[in-house]
């Protein structure tokens, strides 16, 4: 054999070597990313599109509505092709930057190659991919870009802490995590909720205020007090605001007004209901179980179908305890809420601090003790799902304590977080597929193979 025809050899079998990579761990990945992404993004609005067109008796605009759907998420500035770019990128740096690792000696074990390599092919590809989405997206609204980096920021926060403090704290004391993390973004979502509804996007506010079944005129005036328009026992342009309420209540409207009424009668934070709070606090509870029941009972149906192993009785057994658990999970969620209200107000902390004026409860304690205790409702779930609530919920949690601005600054800050965040999630997940919790943990499993 010729050096000549050795090498041509040598050549051939390294690019089939490489076509192999490229097709296998560059083309493969990116197009399970790209799927993934595009039924994320495609079914939710194919599934309203085709809703709101039945209710309007509207079936020929089914078809062309469901086709303009399809092609809109093909373009490639949105989240399916972005997603594609970013796997490839990451996929193609990660063999280079491993082999300059290896050759330098930068790390000394392989595990610790592939947690750099994966860590900084990850940063770069998010780096140069990102701003592109981002700039697309934010045309449509903020938080189409901050959702996603605050999903990916929380994630990333929890898989650290987490993968560190497994090592050095119990596990019984480790599983209150989940439970704190819930508490605390749970704190900061009903804060916003009641005082800073701009710190939410609408749909969300929106959501809570329906399952939270809250008279408008209540929650305006607490706003009000909160913001110093109206000071109990002081004339204003508000100190008759809530008579309309009370007259539409049939109650006499002299009652709501704030120079007689000081503070405001717990029965019109009822609702006119009781004048119990305890017999209140469990109406509101009966409300948000019926509410809740009739979210996650057509959810729970899913679990008759699968696992087919199972007896069907077993199935229905496990659907019914399910959404029973759940729907008391959301009720006491809204029962401790309007309880924790009448404690600040009236029952409990008037009397253990009778020095502090009654409107200083009304204008920002009140709030703050519905959403401390609020959080509390997740021991009535499962183990398992207070992790899921917990880290459902925290994205959000996050998002009220951040800027909200689109300034380029904050846009800039938003790509270096994404950027870290996903190379810090991406990175653990290579080095222990397990250490990424949830349902986002198994997403990455499947797309990068690991």
């Amino acid at each position: 054999m010729t050096p000549l025809y050795a090498a041509f050899l040598k050549n051939d079998a390294k690019q089939k070597l490489i076509f192999q990579y490229l097709a296998n761990h560059v083309a493969k990945p990116s197009l399970k990313a790209f799927i993934y992404a595009y039924l994320y993004l495609v079914l939710p609005k194919a599934i309203g599109r085709i809703i709101s067109a039945i209710r309007k008796n509207k079936y020929d605009k089914i078809i062309p509505r469901l086709k303009k759907t399809m092609i809109n998420a093909l373009h490639p500035c949105k989240f399916p092709m972005f997603s594609a770019a970013l796997v490839a990128g990451i996929n193609i740096l990660e063999p280079l930057i491993y082999a300059l690792l290896k050759k330098n000696r930068f790390a000394r074990t392989p595990t610790s190659k592939l947690f750099v390599s994966t860590l900084v092919s990850a940063l770069i590809s998010a780096i140069v991919t990102f701003p592109i989405y981002q700039n697309h997206v934010l045309g449509y609204g903020r938080y189409n870009s901050l959702d996603l980096t605050l999903l990916v920021a929380t994630r990333a926060i929890d898989t650290a802490l987490s993968s560190y403090l497994s090592t050095i704290v119990p596990t019984s004391v480790a599983n209150f995590g989940d439970p704190i993390l819930f508490i605390v973004s749970c704190t900061c979502i009903m804060f916003c909720w009641f005082y800073y509804q701009e710190k939410l996007p609408s749909s969300y506010h929106k959501w809570i205020t329906s399952a939270a079944n809250m008279d408008i005129e209540f929650w305006e005036v607490l706003r009000l007090v909160q913001q110093k328009k109206l000071i109990y026992g002081e004339h204003g342009p508000y100190e008759n605001f809530l008579c309309p309420y009370f007259e539409k209540h049939g109650r006499d409207p002299k009652r709501g007004n704030t120079i007689i009424s000081q503070p405001i009668e717990c029965e019109a934070v009822h609702a006119f209901t009781t004048k119990s709070c305890e017999v209140h606090a469990l109406w509101r509870f009966w409300r948000g179980f019926k509410f809740a029941l009739g979210v996650y009972a057509p959810l729970n149906l899913l679990m008759l179908i699968f696992p087919l192993k199972v007896k069907m009785s077993a199935r229905i057994l496990r659907a019914l305890k399910s959404s029973l658990r759940s729907s008391c999970f959301l009720g006491a969620f809204i029962g401790f809420y309007w309880y924790a209200v009448c404690c600040a107000r009236t029952r409990l902390f008037p009397k253990l601090f009778p020095w502090i004026p009654r409107v200083r409860f009304d204008d920002t304690i009140v709030a703050a003790s519905g959403a401390v205790m609020c959080g509390f409702s997740c021991f009535i779930e499962t183990p398992q799902r207070r992790k899921e609530l917990a880290l459902f919920v925290a994205p959000r949690g996050l998002g009220t304590v951040v800027p909200l601005e689109p300034t380029k600054r904050n846009l800039l800050i938003e790509s270096v977080v994404f950027s870290l965040s996903l190379a810090v999630l991406l990175a653990y997940s290579k080095n222990n597929a397990k250490s990424v919790r949830g349902i986002f943990g198994k997403g990455l499993k499947q797309v990068f193979n690991i």
